[in-house]
């Protein structure tokens, strides 16, 4: 008996375009699509889910509310990651959970590696080896080379895109990629990982 075809899913630039156009069920939709990605994104600023998850919701919230002025981004994605990372800082100050005195980065901790299901296969002694061993590498990075590699393997995003995102210029991103790379290349584990697709989480 054959099997109905599910319907693929709708870009996210379609989606933009029907929630631009008052459709609640494409805000329903990016809110599914991106909810915890951006939750994971904003909690890499700040150690407070509710405030973080408050801050995403708020974040829709303005779309939803701006939608007849908003114009559509070039990458949803980006512009979401964007909007989340300003948010979580700005408000982060505002309601002083974030100091004056306290930078306004990723901390520097050995929890960083995270994989996805798909690795399970990965077990035991050898995935808790493998974990201290990609985060040992991780942590001697700078804070903003670990972001910029999070955004380009874990969020895919391109070097404009990055660029957008952490308020610096292209170049500034390819330096921080390049930097990177470089304090990674004899730790061939990392590096292996990230050609591989793991889901590495960088910072938590």
């Amino acid at each position: 008996m054959n099997q109905p075809k599910s319907n693929p899913p709708q870009s996210d630039g379609l989606l933009w375009q029907q929630l631009k156009q008052g459709s609640e069920l494409a805000l329903g939709r990016l809110i599914n699509r991106f909810f915890n990605p951006l939750l994971n994104y904003g909690h890499k600023f700040v150690r407070d889910e509710a405030f973080v998850k408050d801050c995403v919701q708020e974040v829709f919230i303005e779309i939803w509310n701006r939608r007849d002025h908003i114009t559509t981004p070039d990458s949803v994605r980006a512009y979401l990651l964007s909007s989340v990372r300003k948010r979580v800082v700005r408000e982060g100050f505002r309601q002083q959970i974030i100091r004056d005195d306290q930078p306004v980065n990723l901390e520097n901790n050995d929890q960083f590696v995270e994989f996805s299901p798909e690795w399970t296969v990965i077990e035991g002694e050898t995935l808790a080896e493998t974990t201290r061993r990609i985060a040992g590498v991780l942590a001697k990075l700078t804070k903003r080379q670990r972001e910029v590699i999070y955004l380009r393997y874990y969020q895919n995003l391109e070097r404009d895109e990055i660029a957008a995102i952490m308020n610096v210029t292209p170049q500034s991103v390819s330096n921080l990629l390049q930097v990177a790379y470089a304090s990674m290349r004899d730790n061939w584990m990392v590096i292996m990982a990230l050609a591989m697709g793991w889901q590495i989480n960088f910072f938590e």
